[in-house]
């Protein structure tokens, strides 16, 4: 699992379409559903049922969208503190406090 694909998750959830999400992320849909079935595969879970009309998310793919919601939110709360909050990062990789 990737960051990416948490966030290639989020978008096709939010835009309803693998076509649609992968416009708005700039990419080419065959790599947009390789990315999700990749995940879906490793978790060996359907996120998102497919249909004629686009995609629905399964009970499976509720829970896991929710999971998504908390890491992205808290790796954007982590970057905001760390690159603009109390804390800077040294040369070394080691973060320290201002």
């Amino acid at each position: 699992m990737t960051f990416t694909q948490l966030k290639y998750v989020v978008e096709v959830a939010s835009a309803g379409t693998i076509s649609k999400a992968a416009e708005k992320l700039y990419i080419a849909q065959p790599s947009l559903t390789a990315a999700i079935k990749e995940l879906e595969s490793e978790f060996g879970i359907t996120i998102f049922q497919r249909t004629n009309k686009g995609v629905v998310l399964t009970k499976e793919g509720e829970e896991f969208l929710g999971y998504a919601h908390q890491v992205i939110s808290q790796t954007n709360l982590m970057e905001e503190t760390t690159i603009h909050g109390p804390f800077r990062y040294d040369y070394v990789g080691s973060f320290l406090r201002h």
